[in-house]
């Protein structure tokens, strides 16, 4: 049963561009899913053409939402320049620069799919910024499996800890810790298996992996 809570809960998060940019993206790769399961299945070509345009249309409005993208990624790729660690800070702003160049190139093919202003070369820019949201993904992954190695050496070391703490002195503050350590790599390992499957949709796009909309569709 669905509680008053939820449904504000719901609410809260469809008042936001981020909730209602999530929400068509869903929409987009269901249509895209299930166009190609009705094409499998022999369905007309007017209801398969449905859905095909359904995502079309659920695309585009997705990249309205994102238009001003690049900026927030250009002052996160600054921001990612004074991390202290080496690997963390390549891996940073190599993530913004490639998501940054993706989202500045997805303005010219929203351009073109609405009429309004159509490059010459719109494949060549389509798959400039599917190879730039490659880099993003990739820098993003190998972020991801390097903090996962610092996060074990961390959890490692309050293992340690607990083991030599004396039993008398209260543990409330390592306890804490634990659970932020806890937190954090749940919030990595997360985003990993996001990464891992946004991965299949550039990848796919570029020719580099033999996947059918099927499988992109439910990925994505």
């Amino acid at each position: 049963m669905v509680t008053h809570q939820q449904v504000d809960a719901v609410n809260r998060f469809l008042h936001t561009t981020y909730g209602r940019e999530r929400t068509c993206r869903l929409i987009q790769y269901f249509a895209r899913f299930y166009a190609f399961y009705l094409t499998r299945q022999g369905a007309s070509a007017a209801t398969i053409q449905r859905w095909s345009d359904l995502k079309q249309h659920v695309g585009n409005a997705r990249k309205f939402f994102r238009l001003l993208k690049p900026i927030e990624f250009a002052q996160s790729g600054v921001k990612a320049l004074s991390t202290s660690d080496e690997i963390l800070r390549a891996t940073g702003v190599l993530k913004q620069l490639g998501m940054g160049l993706y989202y500045s190139a997805e303005v010219l093919v929203l351009t073109n799919a609405i009429n309004f202003y159509q490059p010459k070369n719109i494949k060549s820019i389509t798959d400039f910024g599917q190879r730039c949201w490659l880099l993003g993904i990739t820098a993003s992954f190998i972020s991801g499996l390097y903090k996962l190695k610092l996060i074990s050496v961390r959890n490692q070391m309050l293992v340690k800890e607990r083991t030599f703490r004396d039993v008398e002195k209260d543990d409330t503050e390592l306890k804490l810790r634990e659970v932020a350590v806890q937190r954090e790599k749940y919030a990595t390992s997360y985003q990993l298996l996001q990464d891992a499957l946004d991965f299949t949709i550039p990848s796919s796009a570029l020719g580099l992996l033999p996947l059918d909309d099927g499988i992109v569709g439910i990925a994505g």
